[in-house]
């Protein structure tokens, strides 16, 4: 089955023509970074939306492993749809950097929200602790 039977990969010209690095350097960007804050936006968003369908479908135990996960999954064939689509015959038209950045702004997001999450439970473990010591 053919992708490009259920989606037009069209849409990806520009964005791909986005970090070409003559067009950067006129900005005096990198395009790693430039990538690598795409990547990990595009994950921030996925995370925002898949999670509510989880959160409908699981028990609360699971909620953020398995939204973290189908939010891995749908972020990594998305790039490689784009991977796909950067095709020239047997050559890629990407970057040699491509998935090294795309796998550290996943694994960034991951670390982020696991460090975001663990400040928030420790907060409210301590506030619930001195609240326990001034009653």
């Amino acid at each position: 089955m053919n992708m490009g039977e259920w989606l037009d990969p069209h849409f990806l010209e520009e964005p791909i023509q986005w970090l070409n690095e003559d067009v950067l350097q006129i900005f005096g960007m990198e395009p790693e970074y430039i990538q690598f804050f795409l990547v990990f936006a595009f994950m921030g968003s996925v995370m925002w939306v898949v999670k509510p369908v989880v959160e409908w479908l699981v028990l609360r135990n699971w909620l953020t492993f398995l939204s973290c996960l189908s939010s891995v999954l749908l972020v990594l064939v998305f790039l490689q749809m784009v991977d796909r689509y950067a095709m020239a015959g047997t050559t890629s038209t990407l970057p040699e950097y491509y998935w090294f950045i795309c796998l550290s702004a996943i694994s960034g997001y991951g670390l982020t929200l696991a460090g975001w999450l663990t400040v928030k439970q420790a907060y409210r473990r301590f506030t619930k602790r001195k609240r326990r010591k001034a009653a």
